[in-house]
């Protein structure tokens, strides 16, 4: 009879142990909220030569790539016609930035993208530009928190959005612009804003 009862006692201790280990093994273990999203940082970046940055747009919050990735920024486009200088391609306004450093291949640099519309909300029209370059000469300061990026003669290419038509996602001009030169300071700490 002792037997007998162990037995049970044993069946129900395992049975027991079972369910136990079950409930653990598809419990829902908690899950680490993703980091703050909206947690973005401020930094420096200015743009001098044939891109300059527009008074008092200097600063700018989450910058490429750690949010948005595009902040709304000022800037003054002035390219040359790739055929005669004297016609320039001008742009002066709020727009968009992305910047960046790329590798490809053997190759490493700096991209930097502006364009004239806010990308979540509007439709490029009349008068907006898309300005893109992938190139320079990157000189990083780790110990001042710089980064320096000469652009020295580079072609860039710029799309005019005058005969967009958004239906069709269709008929941006790329425009025949010369070579530009410009220089790109991004530094880390707004406070220290030449």
């Amino acid at each position: 009879m002792k037997s007998q009862i162990y037995k049970w006692l044993a069946l129900v201790a395992m049975l027991v142990g079972l369910v136990f280990v079950v409930t653990n093994a598809t419990a829902k273990k908690p899950v680490k909220p993703p980091p703050d999203s909206d947690k973005t940082k401020a930094e420096c970046i200015i743009f001098t030569g044939a891109l300059e940055t527009m008074l008092d747009w200097e600063v700018v919050e989450g910058c490429c790539p750690n949010a948005g990735p595009w902040p709304t920024y000022a800037m003054t486009l002035d390219l040359p016609h790739e055929d005669d200088p004297e016609f320039r391609y001008s742009y002066t306004g709020p727009g968009q930035l992305f910047i960046n450093g790329y590798r490809i291949g053997k190759d490493s640099g700096y991209k930097v993208q502006f364009w004239s519309w806010d990308w979540d909300t509007e439709i490029p029209g009349r008068g907006d530009v898309f300005f893109e370059l992938y190139g320079g000469d990157v000189v990083e300061d780790k110990k001042s928190k710089t980064l320096t990026v000469s652009f020295e003669d580079e072609l860039p290419t710029l799309w005019l959005y005058d005969h967009w038509v958004a239906d069709e996602g269709c008929c941006a001009d790329v425009a025949s612009v010369g070579y530009v030169s410009f220089d790109l300071l991004r530094h880390s700490d707004p406070d220290n804003c030449p």
